[in-house]
């Protein structure tokens, strides 16, 4: 159910919408938003073998404490959960349908003092939970994928009971952050039973590098960890088109496409939604903007289904190291092309990099006994 399988994170609103698109075997939906619920109990309903979970959204709302690593938003205010609380909500989105349970954990900041003692909490609490249907949410900073703080990180996944699914915040891409890239590969290397949560095309990287599956947003709010906004609402900005170019491997907004190829014949694209048309048809109605999500969702199978072909290991990073290496030849070509200096970005530049080794497991861990899906 996690193996090697590539969810869309998506607001519970556009869920139905990206439904027809997502391949029973190898995909399925992480649903966010107030309705995520209803709408997991209906598309479940209606496609019970599509694999459909949900994220809460409490590491957006309040920081974890030692006291209180778990809680949930509801109609009379906020909830810190203690064990029984704990099993009441995860009963909650089983009885809803969802495929497995989901932990609502708080945001898990840097450690300060070098203890962990947040970390630990959480994974202290999860490993009493006796269940075998759920994955343990870990939103933490981007920081403790550092060289000082990455040890803990990885004892800490390793010692749960339950698989792991990491969330990095950051303000922007928390990969472009100095050694987090590398960290993470460490991660992924030493962690077996982990999952890249709320993240972009880190995803391919990270299930590269061992991780066991990943779940990759969909719009771009939810492609990275957010720092908790417990009185955030209101509206947003109206949303703008923005693409995945698969041979570059990287996300654009269709008006930078527009200026690229103002004078030259423009990239087009023979996904599903595409057909064969070009990427800067795009406008910012809001039908061109659901539509060029979906082209992107498109995008992303194919790129999964290739990785999915690949045999763990060697092969399979052989294989990412050689998109990496076309995707910085078409930088070139889209330059010389449009006459624009077309920057390869710099995640792209680190994941060409060599990877590092696993982490050696310390001296006094125990491994705890594995339950969950897998």
């Amino acid at each position: 159910m996690l193996r090697d399988r590539l969810l869309i994170m998506v607001n519970d609103q556009l869920a139905i919408d990206v439904l027809p698109y997502i391949p029973v075997r190898t995909g399925g939906l992480v649903l966010t938003g107030a309705a995520a619920p209803v709408r997991c109990r209906e598309i479940r309903n209606a496609r019970p073998e599509t694999t459909v979970v949900m994220d809460q959204g409490s590491h957006t709302q309040q920081i974890a404490t030692t006291d209180a690593p778990f809680g949930l938003k509801t109609n009379y205010g906020w909830r810190d959960l203690d064990l029984a609380g704990l099993n009441e909500i995860l009963d909650g989105q089983r009885d809803n349908k969802a495929s497995y349970a989901v932990t609502p954990t708080c945001f898990i900041p840097a450690d300060q003092v070098g203890d962990a003692s947040v970390l630990k909490a959480v994974i202290r609490q999860a490993n009493h939970l006796r269940r075998g249907d759920t994955v343990v949410l870990l939103p933490c900073s981007w920081r403790w994928l550092r060289r000082s703080s990455l040890p803990d990180l990885a004892e800490q996944i390793r010692s749960c009971r339950h698989p792991v699914a990491l969330i990095m915040q950051a303000d922007g891409d928390p990969l472009e952050r100095d050694q987090a890239s590398e960290g993470l590969r460490q991660l992924c290397r030493s962690c077996p039973r982990l999952v890249l949560w709320r993240t972009d095309l880190a995803a391919f990287d990270a299930m590269a590098h061992g991780a066991l599956g990943a779940a990759v947003g969909a719009s771009a709010v939810l492609r990275h960890g957010v720092a908790p906004r417990p009185d955030s609402g209101g509206g947003g900005h109206k949303p703008f088109p923005v693409v995945l170019v698969r041979r570059l491997l990287r996300y654009h907004r269709v008006a930078t496409l527009q200026d690229w190829f103002a004078h030259v014949d423009p990239w087009t694209c023979d996904c599903a939604v595409c057909a064969g048309a070009a990427l800067t048809r795009f406008t910012d109605s809001d039908a061109d903007v659901l539509r060029a999500l979906l082209h992107t969702v498109c995008e992303l199978y194919s790129l999964h289904e290739e990785l999915d072909a690949t045999l763990p290991g060697d092969d399979r990073i052989g294989w990412w190291r050689q998109q990496l290496t076309d995707a910085r030849e078409y930088h070139r070509l889209l330059s010389s092309q449009t006459d624009t200096e077309v920057s390869f970005p710099k995640v792209l530049q680190a994941w060409r990099r060599w990877s590092p080794p696993a982490l050696p497991t310390r001296g006094k861990h125990r491994t705890q006994d594995h339950s969950g899906p897998s």
